[in-house]
């Protein structure tokens, strides 16, 4: 069995605070380090969430590009975004209370901070493909606020 993180920190902030998590995402497959994704989705009754060809074991709900996640007064629009990884997926936020555009975008490790992606962590997959998904997220208008996953490097 693999190494559970502890879930403890997560789950007091959801009692303190009254939430309740519907969707726990993994944007890609992490080649370097474990998701705590699956545990935490499981132990919230959440549903766990993974592009459609990503590998992952049942009961997951697969997206797919131009898929959305409704969640009330906030949509959540699935962008599929390969090229680090092959499932990666990025979330282009609404928050409908703010307007009918999107507000921010998640791009998971997509981006970096001061860097893109690194295609290296999935053989089958190239820069050109990053190219393209970088090519993508420019077309969000300039006052998205894009989010990177993480800094740039390798830990």
């Amino acid at each position: 069995m693999d190494p559970l993180p502890d879930l403890r920190p997560y789950l007091n902030t959801l009692r303190d605070t009254g939430l309740q998590l519907r969707y726990v995402i993994d944007t890609h497959t992490h080649a370097d380090h474990l998701s705590v994704a699956r545990a935490l989705a499981d132990a919230t009754g959440a549903a766990y969430v993974r592009y459609a060809t990503a590998p992952a074991r049942e009961p997951v709900l697969r997206v797919h590009d131009g898929d959305h996640l409704d969640l009330g007064n906030v949509d959540v629009a699935i962008w599929h975004t390969p090229g680090h990884t092959p499932d990666h997926i990025s979330l282009v936020v609404t928050d409908r209370r703010r307007g009918p555009e999107p507000w921010f975008v998640l791009t998971g490790h997509a981006l970096m901070i001061g860097d893109a992606g690194r295609p290296d962590l999935a053989p089958t997959e190239s820069a050109a493909d990053l190219y393209q998904i970088l090519a993508k997220l420019m077309t969000l208008p300039d006052y998205v606020e894009v989010y990177p996953g993480a800094y740039a490097g390798s830990t």
